[in-house]
């Protein structure tokens, strides 16, 4: 990470508002506070652009981010929506940035599900379940489909990781609806 990047997202920290563009193409732009960094990684609580709320937390690597926009200034509409709204972000306590492995085993000691999404494989696919398992190279969530439904262990690489949400409504409303693991 180049140092003025670095000093940018320090500087902005829990103040103003984020959207960052990823390369390649595929990967879809997010929007958000920048509430936490690592070398690696960047932890944002969403802004959900229809609605104008905060929605959950999305993690990105910091290798991905092609450009980024700012929302620091009066003269953007989104920086006085912030302000009328009173959008005030908040770091989840006891989740951790410092790699992969640790945000995941981090946040799911405190959300109940994870999203996981590999862009560059399918950008159109997420999974979404809870953490079982964290191997070297490897990790494994007990996988929920959309009609919040278990489907059974599903394994991923770290390496192939691109985004990682929690704490989100649409998580948050599977949770509560999936039926009791035995």
């Amino acid at each position: 990470m180049s140092e003025s990047w670095e000093s940018i997202l320090r500087k902005h920290r829990m103040k103003h508002l984020f959207q960052v563009k990823r390369h390649p193409k595929s990967l879809c732009r997010i929007s958000g506070f920048v509430v936490d960094i690592s070398d690696s990684l960047i932890l944002l609580q969403r802004c959900d652009w229809d609605t104008f709320r905060l929605n959950g937390y999305s993690v990105i690597r910091i290798d991905d981010i092609e450009s980024y926009r700012c929302f620091d200034k009066k003269r953007w509409w989104q920086f006085r929506a912030v302000q009328h709204f009173k959008l005030k972000p908040k770091a989840p306590a006891g989740v951790s940035v410092s790699s992969l492995p640790a945000l995941l085993e981090s946040a799911a000691k405190i959300f109940p599900l994870l999203t996981i999404h590999r862009e560059k494989n399918n950008s159109e696919v997420c999974y979404i379940g809870k953490l079982t398992e964290v191997s070297r190279k490897t990790f494994t969530i007990e996988d929920l489909n959309c009609n919040a439904e278990w489907t059974g262990s599903r394994q991923f690489k770290f390496a192939d990781v691109t985004l990682v949400d929690f704490g989100g409504g649409y998580e948050n409303a599977l949770a509560v609806t999936a039926p009791k693991q035995k």
